[in-house]
């Protein structure tokens, strides 16, 4: 199959970023010298979200649309859709968890820490009705929810402020800064994306397919290509999400919970 070139080069880039991206957790996890339960849960879960990022990044789909890069099995939507929703449940824990750590300074941050599991299992069968069914409306519900997760972390950010010293300081001002990004993102691009879409499917008086419909071609269609003109819509948030959220992730692993 042809790739075009700008595809490829993109495709390589994930790639690589994927291999540093291992090599890093291996790093944390070979030098950590801290053996608490906290610490080993936190390098586990970055492990699962990790390498996770890096088989989508040798192997890139678009869920509901069925497009793949690779004609291969493991292109499959069905397994990719549920490894993602593994790596972001995974990824939802480490928050939680530091939230839960951190309660000894804000006391309401335990609570909001198990909501957080709670609000993106919730986003995670948004997501799943969006890629069966083909609704839009299904992914702007996600997405919404999503930012609910990173309104409620910017909160624990400012509640954290006063008592944060140092490198804690300057981490929670990174902590904002990424915050207010990916909420721009989240609300301000993707949100109107999906409705817009999804109102477009109305005009178009689009029927959706039923549960059962739709995960049996989840399961069986695949639609390959590597034409730029599909794939470069995709860069956008594929890039950061391989690169910057498992540096995140990272961060989180590493990150001692003391202000």
């Amino acid at each position: 199959m042809h790739i075009d070139p700008k595809t490829r080069r993109w495709w390589t880039l994930l790639r690589a970023v994927a291999v540093l991206n291992i090599a890093l957790w291996a790093a944390l996890w070979a030098l950590s010298e801290r053996s608490g339960w906290y610490h080993q849960a936190q390098l586990t879960l970055a492990g699962i979200y990790t390498l996770i990022c890096a088989s989508r990044s040798f192997i890139p789909r678009v869920d509901l649309e069925r497009t793949v890069l690779l004609d291969h099995w493991l292109s499959n939507i069905v397994i990719g859709r549920s490894s993602a929703t593994l790596a972001e449940m995974a990824f939802t824990a480490q928050l939680s968890l530091l939230f839960v750590q951190l309660s000894s300074y804000v006391p309401w941050l335990e609570p909001a820490g198990y909501a957080l599991l709670v609000i993106i299992a919730v986003a995670q069968l948004t997501c799943w009705a969006g890629v069966v069914t083909g609704n839009h409306l299904w992914h702007a519900a996600e997405e919404l929810l999503w930012s609910v997760l990173v309104v409620i972390t910017a909160a624990a950010g400012a509640a954290l402020w006063p008592h944060a010293q140092g490198a804690a300081s300057w981490l929670i001002g990174l902590g904002w800064l990424g915050a207010l990004s990916a909420l721009v993102v989240m609300s301000g691009l993707d949100v109107p994306m999906y409705l817009r879409r999804w109102r477009q499917s109305k005009r178009d008086q689009v029927v959706y397919r039923t549960w059962a419909e739709g995960f049996a071609d989840a399961l069986r269609r695949r639609e390959v290509t590597g034409e730029w003109s599909v794939w470069r819509h995709e860069v956008w948030w594929m890039t950061p999400y391989f690169s910057f959220g498992v540096w995140l992730s990272l961060a989180l692993a590493w990150f001692e919970p003391r202000l």
